[in-house]
């Protein structure tokens, strides 16, 4: 089987510190070109990753022919047009999340990569996490019992850090964009899609333009509720636990900290997984490697992406999922403005 040729646009603090490992780990594909509108950020980082090439003008990209497929990290309000530039060229897309602004951005992304007959998949990194995995085939055995309710906390401080010209600031990017889509994706993901949403949202305490905090509660298949915790002015300490989702069924319940790879778990009945052997009634907890920096699991999703090009299948995150996560973020904002329940 041949090895793809990629490449990297955006050179930030996220590609630099997820992306770039994550090639550097991939089998199946070589990173050849590096591009980012400061040449000497690229450049930079060419040297210190070993890649080849690098340039601050994705023509460059576009027009090599070597290259099959991109991985897009560029600030948000740039991927609908990088995205679609890529896909235009020939090359396939994998765009960071959240896929684009807005919903009609992302139809419009959706739409480019079925005319173009390219794939487009959007970088959700839980998606790789084995302990997520695990908690995902349990709900759908029914070890849990019937699912009760989810229930996903992310917080960060990096509200306090924004500044005036950086992206982030300039965006209005907050709490519900920025961690929030990841656990608006999972819910999904975890147990069925979205179906309605009542919200709070407000800048409260960070000076930045975006929500720092939102609090959201989700509608799921057979009354089963989904409630989001999201903030960007928390008090964090390097022990803090930042990401953090709880399963609470009939007939069991779990808790796992994202950030750390650390599950605990409790169900009635024992069951022998690949990844975890458990005896039911008994409280276990178990560590699992995480797809953060310095996680074990990081490379997951990129890996799967390669896989999926280079077997020639469907890539399971791919366009309309990362628009439908838009249009659940849309419709909370939404209901948070109205203070009513928005359906989806």
């Amino acid at each position: 089987m041949t090895i793809l040729t990629a490449a990297l646009i955006g050179i930030g603090g996220i590609a630099q510190a997820l992306h770039l490992p994550a090639h550097q780990a991939l089998n199946g594909s070589r990173l050849k070109w590096l591009c980012d509108p400061d040449i000497n950020k690229a450049k930079a980082a060419a040297e210190q990753f070993g890649i080849p090439h690098w340039t601050n003008d994705s023509n460059a990209i576009w027009s090599d022919q070597e290259v099959e497929w991109v991985d897009i990290a560029v600030p948000n309000r740039f991927h609908e047009s990088v995205t679609i530039a890529c896909l235009e060229s020939g090359k396939h897309a994998l765009c960071q999340k959240p896929l684009a602004g807005t919903f009609d951005a992302a139809n419009r992304m959706v739409d480019a990569a079925v005319r173009c007959e390219r794939q487009l998949g959007v970088y959700m990194c839980f998606r790789g996490d084995p302990a997520l995995q695990l908690l995902r085939r349990l709900i759908q055995q029914d070890h849990f019992g019937e699912i009760i309710s989810l229930r996903g906390r992310m917080i960060s401080s990096n509200g306090f850090r924004i500044q005036e010209g950086q992206w982030r600031m300039e965006e209005a990017s907050g709490a519900l964009d920025l961690l929030g889509v990841h656990m608006i994706d999972l819910f999904a993901w975890l147990h069925s899609d979205i179906e309605w949403v009542q919200a709070y949202s407000n800048t409260l305490y960070a000076p930045m333009k975006g929500d720092d905090v939102t609090s959201a509660i989700y509608g799921l298949a057979r009354g089963v509720t989904a409630v989001l915790e999201t903030t960007y002015s928390s008090f964090v300490q390097a022990d803090t636990p930042l990401y953090v989702l709880e399963v609470n069924g009939t007939s069991g319940w779990a808790r796992y900290v994202l950030d750390r790879g650390q599950l605990t778990i409790q169900l009635k009945d024992s069951f022998i997984d690949e990844q975890l052997a458990y005896e039911g009634g008994t409280m276990m907890e178990a560590a699992f490697p995480h797809t953060l920096s310095g996680g074990g699991a990081l490379p997951n999703v990129h890996q799967s992406f390669v896989n999926a090009l280079r077997e020639d299948r469907p890539f399971e995150v791919d366009g309309p999922c990362g628009a439908q996560a838009i249009r659940v973020m849309s419709c909370t904002r939404q209901a948070a403005i109205t203070h009513a329940r928005v359906m989806i």
